[in-house]
């Protein structure tokens, strides 16, 4: 499997539905949530995985709904962010544990939080939105 240029992607299934994502020198362990959708959360970003005709384009950009939604049963830890904070780019928002595993949730663009939809201690399912960014002002 290739993502970018030359550079092969190799894909490791782990127990518990995580996965090793080998590319060039860079090793990140991928989660996959299965129901009515599959969701796979890598490097602090969900994403939702659909049929082959439904799948964005490699390097086609996510919106803040998928990468601001919980990718799996989860309980929050830790919230990050206030309304009205600013926010920068893969800043961590807030941490999600989901399989004895920590789950850091990163902004996919600058911003202000809008709002913040789940408490410290909750258990959040898949799709819940977890925060809401707005342009910055």
């Amino acid at each position: 499997m290739s993502d970018r240029g030359d550079e092969p992607v190799e894909i490791v299934p782990l127990p518990n539905g995580r996965y090793l994502v080998k590319h060039g020198m860079t090793q990140h362990v991928a989660f996959a949530a299965v129901g009515r959708e599959t969701w796979v959360f890598l490097g602090g970003r969900a994403y939702r995985v659909g049929d082959t005709a439904e799948r964005p384009r490699p390097g086609a950009r996510l919106d803040d709904h998928d990468a601001l939604v919980a990718p799996m049963p989860a309980t929050v830890l830790a919230i990050h962010v206030a309304p009205g904070q600013r926010v920068e780019r893969h800043q961590v928002v807030m941490v999600l544990e989901a399989m004895k595993m920590e789950l850091p949730i990163r902004s996919p663009r600058d911003g202000v939080v809008k709002a913040v939809g789940c408490r410290i201690g909750e258990l959040v399912q898949p799709g819940t939105r977890l925060v809401e960014l707005e342009e910055p002002t």
